[in-house]
């Protein structure tokens, strides 16, 4: 008999435009010094960014990413594999998949669903206060009232 263990997907909801955004996994600390930790795109097949060997990997990574992630130090012992991705874009939308691999072999992974909305514009309304014509309200701003 197989046993399955459904996991949701984490939905994270930002705007193009803001500084960064966080994919979040965390896991149990002390994760050995060998792990390999891959964030990559499922949608499009991209490496995000590689960890190995104790150090980031950003000649592994997809160009699209290069200079845009970054995950903490120290992630191995305190288990926050969570990938910041700077600057954002409508196209960086997607599922992002976290693995932690050991020798090829899955040890745990996590899936992100991103999406980054277009950022709303709001409309310029400059008034040209030259052609705009007088009131002709008799009422004062400021009335003169003696008790």
């Amino acid at each position: 008999m197989m046993c399955f263990v459904v996991l949701s997907v984490q939905q994270v909801e930002v705007e193009e435009g803001v500084e960064s955004v966080q994919l979040p996994f965390r896991t149990t600390g002390d994760l050995p010094q060998d792990v390999r930790v891959v964030w990559f795109n499922r949608d499009n097949g991209r490496t995000v960014h590689v960890y190995k060997n104790g150090s980031d990997r950003p000649e592994e990574q997809n160009q699209v990413y290069r200079d845009r992630t970054e995950m903490k130090k120290d992630l191995l012992r305190t288990g926050d594999l969570s990938l910041t991705l700077k600057h954002p874009k409508v196209t960086d939308t997607g599922r992002y998949k976290c693995g932690v691999y050991r020798e090829e072999n899955y040890m745990r992974w996590k899936t992100v669903q991103l999406k980054v909305k277009e950022r709303t514009q709001v409309k310029d309304e400059t008034v040209d206060i030259r052609n705009r014509s007088c009131s002709t309200d008799p009422t004062p701003l400021m009335a003169d009232q003696s008790v």
